[in-house]
């Protein structure tokens, strides 16, 4: 049984072992980029804009509730790749777990050398490369994600935990699930340079330590309550196939049925799963996903959405984002007094009913701003924003968001909605009278890393403007049913 442990307690054997094995597969002359086991071709089936294209490159799954299970796929092919590399049979890929050390972890900004630490790359964001600054506490923050109940929810919906059911493979598609968006993509977009855009995120070595916490975490959301579970009776996410290379370079498939207990499937488990406990095999089919069984991912279960306030932006107009905070009014209709009456005196609000805070076009121009957007709902002028607050709804990010056409230099992408449940929000404030008929208004807040010490003097928050122009489209409250 191999295990993964966090990277703050490995002994510097094996971190030199883990340095090995991407050295050696970085070596051309070990492993030259057309082989599948080079360091190049493994992040290319991540995502490249390299030619010409090999037919298993960019095939990463984002946007979609093939997210966690393709990526578990990927980390334990590369995994062997990466063990052979290193010549130690022991060896297993460690975890950044950002939840509680937020600094990049130190041997892969120490030596800041490339020449002599394969960890170690200059494409990163400075602050957070140096060991200066860290993750911001919000951007890490797994409270939100990790409390939905239901793992996949209809085609154009993301209020779930793994996201939305398609009825095939879709390469970097959306919107992006819960656990996705926030922590995964907001940590993408702190650490900036290679990890900023899908093209190029994985030839960066802390990829492979993000995507393993990623990892843990589904982990520990099936183990959360017996009414949370994979989709297990979907077809399409059960029998879907997907195609790496194993450690002798040969091509190899592999299901999701395949990947849903770590320890007796895959043979890997982690440092702090429950003493002599294996991930339980979920093969009963949760409440919440029956309808996802009965159509099979089908378009025919898709949301239809009660609009119950919009903003003034819309048409060809756009809301642009940028250092200093952001307000914008939203109009409210009548029908939302009666719904945020409903949802106040429940007991206990049902899927279908929770009111939902919609932020569409999530896009930027053409560099990942490299900053996350809090966003607050009716945060009073005077108040400074905390994202413990009740006031708190979410965090937007920008990952595989760029509109830029690649032929024009840029790194593609497509603009996406981002979806926040607001439910206990509302019954928050209305509770304490401090939630308005009529009217809203919703609060962008740039933020970016913090320092790494408590109390560092001299820190100010970021006032200067981010690049790449972050703009979205609208934002809208509605209902899912």
């Amino acid at each position: 049984m191999h295990v993964r442990r966090n990277v703050a307690d490995l002994d510097p054997q094996a971190i030199a072992s883990l340095r090995k094995g991407v050295a050696t597969m970085k070596d051309t002359s070990l492993f030259p980029q057309s082989d599948p086991r080079s360091w190049r071709f493994q992040a290319n089936i991540h995502g490249t804009s390299d030619t010409p294209a090999h037919a298993t490159w960019n095939k990463c799954q984002h946007g979609s509730f093939f997210f966690f299970s393709w990526h578990r796929m990927y980390l334990y092919w590369f995994e062997r790749i990466l063990r052979a590399a290193s010549g130690d049979p022991n060896l297993a890929l460690p975890y950044w777990k950002w939840t509680d050390q937020r600094r990049l972890p130190r041997p892969f900004r120490e030596p800041a050398d490339p020449a002599t630490n394969p960890l170690y790359t200059s494409q990163r964001a400075p602050l957070l490369n140096d060991g200066s600054r860290q993750l911001r506490s919000s951007t890490v923050s797994t409270t939100k994600s990790m409390d939905f109940p239901n793992f996949s929810s209809p085609p154009g919906d993301d209020q779930s935990f793994g996201g939305q059911r398609v009825t095939g493979p879709a390469h970097d598609t959306g919107p992006h699930g819960q656990l996705e968006r926030q922590p995964h993509d907001g940590i993408h977009d702190a650490v900036e340079g290679l990890m900023g855009v899908p093209a190029t995120s994985a030839r960066d070595p802390i990829f492979w330590l993000h995507h393993a916490m990623i990892d843990r975490l589904w982990n520990r959301w099936v183990r959360r309550s017996s009414s949370q579970g994979n989709p297990v009776g979907n077809s399409v996410w059960m029998d879907t196939q997907f195609t790496f290379f194993n450690a002798n370079g040969t091509q190899v498939s592999m299901r999701g049925r395949e990947v849903l207990d770590t320890a007796n499937q895959l043979d890997y488990r982690y440092d702090d799963d429950p003493a002599g406990s294996a991930v339980r095999v979920p093969f009963f089919f949760p409440e919440s996903e029956l309808a996802a069984a009965q159509s099979n991912s089908g378009d025919d279960d898709r949301i239809e959405r009660t609009l119950l306030g919009e903003s003034a932006v819309g048409g060809e107009g756009m809301l642009e984002l940028g250092a200093a905070p952001k307000r914008v009014p939203l109009q409210l209709t009548d029908q939302a007094t009666e719904r945020v009456a409903a949802v106040a005196q429940a007991d206990a609000v049902p899927l279908e009913e929770r009111i939902v805070l919609n932020v569409e076009g999530v896009q930027y121009y053409d560099q990942n701003p490299g900053v996350a957007y809090e966003v607050y709902l009716n945060l009073p002028e005077d108040q400074e924003p905390d994202f413990r607050s009740d006031y708190y709804v979410g965090n937007l990010g920008f990952f595989g968001t760029g509109t830029h056409d690649p032929e024009a230099g840029g790194h593609g992408g497509h603009p996406v909605d981002q979806s926040f449940d607001l439910t206990d929000v509302v019954r928050a404030l209305r509770e304490r009278g401090e939630w308005r008929e009529g009217e809203a208004t919703v609060s962008f807040v740039m933020r970016g890393l913090e320092p790494s010490e408590q109390g560092a003097e001299g820190f100010a928050e970021q006032e200067e403007e981010p690049p790449g122009h972050p703009r979205v489209e609208r934002v809208t409250i509605t209902t899912r049913g």
